[in-house]
Parts: C-alpha cells; sequence; structure tokens
C-alpha cells in the first residue's frame, strides 16, 4: 500500500513515493484502513476457492493490510514487504501471529517469499510509472492457480473547493513520479499477462465522510505540500491556508461530500498441465 522507491534513469525520482514513512504518514495509514478495509475485506471474501498458504502483502506499511490477510486466509503465512524500513519496524514490532515483514523493493523480482498462493496490493499501483509490467512481473510470481489482488482509486469526485483542489495538488506530485492518482481506472480494461485470466474486475463505490476525507488529505499534504512539483503550482502560503482549513474539518461527520470508487481486479495464473 504504502512505500515503493525503484531506481531509473532520473535518479530514482521516477516511481518515488510521494506520502513519506513518518509517523505523520503512519496515522494516515491507520485511517485509510478503517476506511478502505471493509471494502478490501469484502473483496477478499469473493475470492475463487483455493489453497492459500503463502500470501504476500505488497507495499504493506506498517502492517494493517498483512494483519487484514492473515485473518481473510486464516491458514496462510503472510509476508508484507516494503521498502521502507522505518514501516516494516513498526510493522514487525505488533505483528499478530503468522505474519512476517520484510524490506524489498516490490519492482525487483523474485519477490521475497515467492512463489505465492496470493499476491495483493492497495494503494500501490497508483505510485508506479509502468503499472501493466509490474502486475505481470507479480502475476509470475505466483504458484499454477495462485491470485494476483489490485485494488486502486479510480474516481473521486466532489464539489468542495478544499477537497477538489486538494486532488488536484495530489495528481501533479503523484503524476510527476510517473504516477497516476487514479490508476484504477488501468484495471478497467487491462490485459491480463501471460498464463493468466481476469477472474474479478469491478468498481466498488464509498461514501466517506468529510471528517475521514479531510484527514487523510491534511495529514498527507503535511508530508508533500513542499514538493518542488508543485513550485509555479501552488504557492507555499495557499499550502499552509488549505492545510489548516482541512484540519479544521477532521472532525466533520457529514456524508455525500466526496464519493470514491476502488477499481478492483482479481488475476488468476492457469494450472500447469
Amino acid at each position: 500500500m504504502v512505500a515503493v522507491r525503484p531506481t531509473g534513469g532520473d535518479g530514482g525520482r521516477r516511481g518515488a513515493y510521494a506520502f513519506g514513512d513518518t509517523a505523520v504518514a503512519s496515522r494516515r495509514l491507520d485511517v485509510l484502513a478503517s476506511v478502505f478495509g471493509p471494502t478490501s475485506t469484502a473483496l477478499l471474501a469473493d475470492l475463487p476457492p483455493g489453497e492459500r498458504r503463502v500470501v504476500l502483502d505488497l507495499g504493506c506499511g506498517p502492517g494493517h493490510t498483512t494483519a487484514m490477510l492473515a485473518t481473510a486466509c486464516p491458514e496462510a503465512q503472510v509476508t508484507g514487504i516494503d521498502s521502507s524500513e522505518a514501516f516494516v519496524a513498526e510493522a514487525a514490532a505488533g505483528a499478530p501471529p503468522r505474519c512476517s515483514y520484510r524490506v524489498a523493493d516490490v519492482t525487483r523480482l523474485p519477490l521475497p517469499g515467492a512463489p505465492a498462493d496470493v499476491v495483493y496490493a492497495r494503494f500501490l499501483v497508483v505510485h508506479l510509472p509502468d503499472p501493466h509490467a509490474v502486475m505481470a512481473q507479480w502475476a509470475s510470481q505466483l504458484v499454477p492457480g495462485g491470485v494476483l489482488v489490485v485494488e486502486e482509486p479510480e474516481q473521486i469526485d466532489t464539489d468542495d473547493g478544499d477537497f477538489r483542489r486538494y486532488l488536484d495538488l495530489a495528481a501533479v506530485v503523484v503524476g510527476s513520479r510517473g504516477g497516476d492518482l487514479y490508476a484504477g481506472r488501468l484495471l478497467a480494461d487491462a490485459t491480463p499477462p501471460p498464463s493468466t485470466a481476469v477472474l474479478l474486475r469491478r468498481r466498488t463505490a464509498l461514501d466517506v465522510p468529510a471528517g475521514r476525507a479531510s484527514t487523510i488529505f491534511s495529514l498527507n499534504l503535511a508530508t508533500w505540500g513542499d514538493d518542488p512539483a508543485l513550485a509555479g503550482v501552488v504557492s507555499p502560503d495557499e499550502v499552509a491556508e488549505l492545510g489548516a482549513r482541512l484540519e479544521r474539518r477532521v472532525g466533520d461527520p457529514s456524508t455525500g461530500v466526496i464519493g470514491w470508487w476502488m477499481g478492483q481486479l482479481v488475476v488468476g495464473r492457469g494450472v500447469d498441465p
């Protein structure tokens, strides 16, 4: 779900994770886990029957999704993988049974623990410059009959001025690294990698309360509000004022203010003859 820092010809900036691995970033991921956990759990419950002995959680951050996968796959050993030493240390300190963690770049093969019955990623493809190629790599790490499960934001709609401005700025920062803030759109018509087939593809809607969205957005803005990609796009004063307005709204229980759609994709690897 989080930190990926593949290197590239531009000194590593392309593909770099914008949202950080500080204590502020960890708080943001706590909120994300509570908001998106129910829809992710529902997706995992809809996976086709199959053995679930080895599960890899790509971009695991401080371990929320790893714990979720361990609950959904009660026979599995689950390995959380993240390039952030800070997040992996945090996750390992509170690791539930059957969960372990590795520091690694998930854009490089082989993945630690592979081959796997399940390879899972949420809010990760959004940060990658060549998502189709990377997903094909991940699918190659499955055992015959294994599944690749990917969840990404496809669309975020709002008429709220503060939320709209934040989303515009976030798209600039993510795009400057070669990512796509709405990478879920890429899942809608993605061609499955060789020797795989699409088992499930859907669009799931969430009505995120204004206060939860404000919390996520204000914590993000505190992390990347001074990013060089925003030079000439927004002034430091506007960033500070937007952050202050978002912080004042973190307790707002209103719904219907922002609509969030997640693209969900499950790809299965064929059984060898």
